[in-house]
């Protein structure tokens, strides 16, 4: 539609107090102008709900099944151990939040979140494996947290939200445009436990109002199950798909190979007549010099001309029908 968007510095000025342009919009013919949705991806729809699914639903409700976090990291698991030496001293990113780096569980906290995420991972991680779902690292530099689950692999992180607020530039020069300095960020305190690489629907649970991160540990283990599921079901539906597809790639190779073996029976067909129309041509031409010949001409000389030609013809005529019979 044509709509133009603010220049470089515009927000950063307009923050700044500073007097701004806006570009007026451009006309439009009503024609012209259309309607666009954007929609939130929804999660493949699997009904009814598999037995999988409910048999853990109905582990996952019970209260002696309830996950539990504690209050100490004594006796952790070795995952949390390793993570909580490597977060000792950790770097810190723009929005204050830490991160182990290699050989770390994928959490991304501030400085003072970093015990209760170390808990929660703890008791997550106990919990799963209790299950039957060992936790590893994963990735080319294992800094990815990874667990399977139905046999599908997920990796999962703790992250802290942060919230932005404006920086103050004030004496820093018109110049002091970068987007980088126009914002601090403080971590907000709120936990998301999310799948990073399931891509439909809910993938993530988050402190709220009511309730914390910790009391819906149970609900991410329904969450991971449900995701096997549905990754299971699009495998599924990938692989009938990818089937046709061979069946229907096989099916106009066939027909591909069929015309061109055809286009080529006609191409030879048209070139054995042109060399079968030679040979025809080549009898009556011989025909012709033997009738035309005057008496006084040297017999011999001719006779020997007339043998080598039919000769010729014979030979051509031979390896013509022995090429067809091939």
């Amino acid at each position: 539609m044509n709509i133009p968007k603010p220049g470089l510095g515009y927000w950063a000025k307009k923050q700044n107090g500073h007097r701004v342009r806006q570009k007026p919009l451009p006309k439009q013919e009503l024609d012209l102008l259309g309607s666009y949705t954007i929609r939130k991806a929804l999660e493949p729809i699997i009904e009814p709900e598999s037995e999988t699914i409910q048999k853990h639903r109905e582990f996952e409700i019970k209260a002696e099944n309830k996950v539990i976090v504690k209050s100490t990291l004594r006796n952790s698991h070795p995952l949390v151990q390793t993570s909580k030496a490597k977060l000792s001293d950790p770097h810190t990113d723009r929005y204050k939040r830490c991160s182990g780096g290699r050989g770390c569980l994928n959490i991304s906290v501030s400085k003072s979140s970093i015990h209760r995420a170390l808990l929660i991972m703890d008791a997550l991680i106990k919990a799963l494996s209790k299950r039957g779902y060992e936790t590893y690292l994963s990735g080319e530099y294992q800094w990815v947290t990874s667990v399977k689950v139905g046999g599908e692999e997920f990796n999962f992180r703790i992250q802290e939200s942060s919230k932005e607020i404006p920086a103050d530039n004030s004496g820093k020069g018109d110049g002091y445009y970068s987007y980088s300095r126009m914002y601090n960020y403080i971590p907000t305190g709120k936990f998301t436990l999310q799948i990073t690489n399931f891509y439909w629907g809910t993938k993530s649970i988050s402190d709220s109002n009511k309730q914390k991160l910790e009391d819906k540990l149970n609900d991410f283990i329904i969450l991971l199950v449900k995701a096997a599921e549905v990754k299971k079901q699009m495998r599924i539906e990938q692989e009938i798909e990818n089937r046709e597809n061979e069946i229907r790639r096989q099916q106009e190779q066939e027909i591909r190979y069929k015309r061109e073996q055809e286009q080529q029976m006609v191409r030879e067909l048209f070139d054995n007549a042109v060399v079968w129309n030679k040979c025809s041509l080549a009898r009556d031409y011989i025909a012709a010099v033997q009738s035309h010949t005057y008496e006084d001409s040297d017999r011999g000389e001719l006779d020997s001309w007339v043998q080598w030609a039919n000769q010729q013809v014979n030979v051509a005529e031979s390896r013509l029908l022995h090429q067809i019979r091939a």
